[in-house]
């Protein structure tokens, strides 16, 4: 409307300088008051009707420019939808018409143009999305079966650590199986040949004190001397091998009564000086303590076990002295029996493994089973007490000690087996 105005007011600027310099130009010419008058009424109505008609043209021009001024505000805010022209564009009508309606038809083939361009430019931007979404969501997938696969190869190679840790495991017991096997095959041939040999010598022997003693070469006394001495081998053993039986099955028994050990030690002794012949000339040596206690255990067995340890130091102490002591510790509750001589010791390839079964040292003077010190060990650990062997420090001699549990110390039902 401000232009609008303008346009008006020079108009009415014109008229009125036009009115006043044609007024100045009649009364030169010495007109009547009344058609002074007269003309001036005219000059008004005309100088009215050009100021209206001003402002008319100016609304006819100025409106289409209101029009194009608010479609390109609405235009740069983004907002294409406001049209301005609405009747139909043509090519005639563009040429057959005046500059403005022409700058008005380009305006609408713009902003037509331009929503062409946008709803492209939107639907390539929205199939650009819908294709990033989807590449997305295939990429947010494709991670999800890469975690979920890395997860399964991370378990995968957690458990095969551990097959490869329990094969390794399993091929060191193995291992330590097959070396212990070889071991017990070596030590059940070692046994085969020494039963073989027990038993082929007695039997030898035997049959040898008959012929001599048919053929009237030795008396009858000499004979059955040898025959009885023989056959007592035999039948020792025949009770190992049995005994070992029933450890192994479970079925060698016991019979716990309170033992005082300082007299249990004296039948040791005096059952042990049987089995010295005079050839081996054995001396035995009782050294016990003072303080007398008791054990919980089977005397037979007992007597048994130590018998064993014993012969085992008679067959390697020949000449020599073995000597029992005991000695007791009141405030661990434990007895000891040590049983010490002073022969060749224990060979050192078979000390670590001295109360298997079949264990043995043997040459021409020396015979034995291998199994007297495995029975040795099962009825000391039976009455819960420790046995152990080691070689004198002095290089002369091996000593065995067994560990009993004090009576008053252990409750008699924790010692039954």
């Amino acid at each position: 409307m401000k232009i609008a105005s303008k346009i008006a007011a020079s108009f009415l600027v014109t008229f009125m300088v036009l009115g006043s310099t044609t007024a100045y130009y009649l009364l030169s010419l010495e007109l009547g008051a009344v058609q002074i008058l007269l003309l001036q009424r005219v000059m008004i109505i005309f100088a009215s009707a050009m100021a209206v008609l001003g402002i008319l043209i100016a609304l006819i021009i100025l409106n289409p420019l209101k029009k194009l001024a608010k479609g390109a505000e609405q235009i740069t805010k983004g907002n294409f939808a406001v049209q301005i022209y609405d009747a139909a564009l043509t090519k005639g009508k563009f040429k057959n018409t005046d500059e403005l309606s022409q700058l008005i038809m380009a305006f609408e083939v713009m902003r037509k143009r331009m929503i062409e361009l946008d709803n492209n430019l939107t639907q390539r931007i929205r199939t650009k999305t819908f294709d990033l979404q989807r590449v997305n969501d295939e990429l947010i997938e494709k991670e999800k079966i890469l975690q979920q696969a890395n997860a399964k190869l991370v378990n995968q190679s957690e458990d095969l650590q551990k097959i490869n840790e329990e094969l390794a495991t399993r091929n060191k017991e193995l291992s330590d199986a097959n070396t212990k096997l070889r071991k017990l095959d070596a030590m059940k041939t070692d046994f085969i040949m020494i039963a073989a040999h027990e038993l082929r010598t007695p039997i030898q022997l035997i049959l040898g004190s008959v012929q001599l003693a048919e053929k009237g070469l030795i008396n009858s006394e000499q004979a059955w001397k040898t025959i009885a001495s023989e056959v007592k081998k035999l039948a020792e053993m025949a009770t190992y091998l049995l005994d070992v039986g029933k450890i192994e099955s479970g079925t060698f028994t016991y019979d716990m009564k309170p033992l005082d050990v300082s007299q249990l030690v004296e039948e040791v002794v005096s059952s042990s000086t049987k089995f010295c012949s005079q050839d081996d000339l054995i001396t035995i040596n009782i050294d016990l303590d003072d303080d007398r206690v008791k054990i919980l255990g089977d005397e037979h067995r007992l007597m048994q076990a130590f018998l064993n340890i014993i012969n085992n130091a008679i067959k390697f102490a020949k000449n020599g002295t073995i000597t029992i002591r005991t000695h007791t510790d009141r405030d661990n509750g434990l007895v000891e029996v040590k049983v010490v001589d002073n022969g060749t010791g224990i060979p050192e390839e078979i000390l670590p493994i001295l109360f298997s079964k079949f264990v043995t040292r043997t040459n021409e003077n020396e015979r034995g089973t291998g199994l007297g010190l495995f029975i040795t060990k099962s009825i000391v650990e039976a009455h819960k007490a420790i046995i152990k062997a080691m070689n004198n420090k002095n290089g002369k001699g091996a000593t065995f000690t067994v560990l009993f549990p004090i009576y008053e110390h252990v409750s008699p039902v924790t010692m039954i087996e």
